[in-house]
């Protein structure tokens, strides 16, 4: 009965304590709750970083698209700069080979029209100088007076002032064009092709002793410089005038044959050009 009684009490304390220090319970919920917002804020932060690495991305090609359509501007500019450039050159090109050309058909002008003024001018060169003036006739001592004078004159002539290549070509060209000094043209081109025989202008100086030789009807020496202009020059545009001269030179000789060959050669070869339309009315009287 004792024993029975101190079982039941002993219980009875235990449940005592039971009751008054109960047993901690976890709190799965809260535990699972703080879990995800931490899992949350991870994601959070993981896309905001990513945003602004693509943000940054954005701009760094926005900057570098404006930048390159800058330079493209810029090189739209300078193209537009260089074209209007190369315009302007091109018209003073075509400007100063449309008055060379005025002057090529002014000289073939003359040239046709006035045969008779290289004759004047080439007897007025072999006119032999004169004795000087006032010096009376079989007096010795006289005359070795003036020749001292004309001796000191010459002495004292300034010395020949050398021209660059332009200045050689263009005062063999005003010999023709505006005095009509046939003869000083002749030397003037000679003496031309000798010192710059690689020039522009050379195949010119061939093609104008041409003519000036078929207007003094030296005709070998005129089918002979017509004959380089064609053979040595044959990219230059007197090619087609040399042809035809070619022709006339070969109709003078009476050489019909060689005639038709030259003016069959310009018509072939350069069937737009005004010579070509010479040689085609000439072929058709041959």
């Amino acid at each position: 009965m004792d024993v029975k009684k101190s079982l039941i009490t002993a219980l009875s304390l235990v449940a005592v304590a039971v009751l008054a220090d109960p047993a901690p319970v976890a709190d799965l919920s809260r535990s699972s709750n703080k879990s995800y917002a931490a899992q949350s804020s991870s994601r959070s932060g993981s896309v905001e970083e990513r945003l602004s690495a693509l943000e940054r991305v954005v701009e760094a090609r926005a900057a570098a698209q404006l930048q390159m359509q800058q330079q493209l501007q810029t090189l739209l500019d300078e193209v537009s700069e260089l074209s209007g450039k190369t315009e302007m050159h091109s018209y003073k090109l075509e400007e100063i080979l449309q008055q060379q050309r005025d002057i090529y058909q002014e000289i073939d002008r003359r040239m046709g029209g006035q045969g008779g003024a290289a004759s004047q001018v080439q007897s007025s060169a072999n006119v032999p100088a004169q004795t000087p003036a006032n010096v009376p006739a079989g007096n010795p001592a006289a005359v070795v007076a003036a020749d001292q004078v004309a001796t000191a004159d010459v002495a004292a002539a300034p010395a020949a002032v050398t021209m660059t290549e332009a200045q050689a070509y263009e005062q063999a060209i005003n010999y023709v064009i505006k005095d009509n000094n046939y003869a000083a043209a002749i030397p003037a081109f000679e003496n031309f092709i000798r010192d710059y025989p690689n020039s522009d202008y050379t195949s010119n100086s061939h093609y104008w002793l041409g003519q000036l030789y078929y207007q003094k009807n030296e005709l070998g020496k005129a089918k002979n410089h017509f004959e380089r202009v064609v053979t040595q020059y044959p990219n230059t545009t007197r090619v087609p005038d040399a042809l035809l001269k070619l022709g006339m030179v070969a109709e003078k000789q009476n050489e019909s044959a060689a005639a038709k060959k030259y003016y069959n050669q310009l018509v072939k070869s350069f069937p737009k050009s005004k010579p070509a339309a010479t040689a085609r009315k000439k072929l058709e009287t041959m």
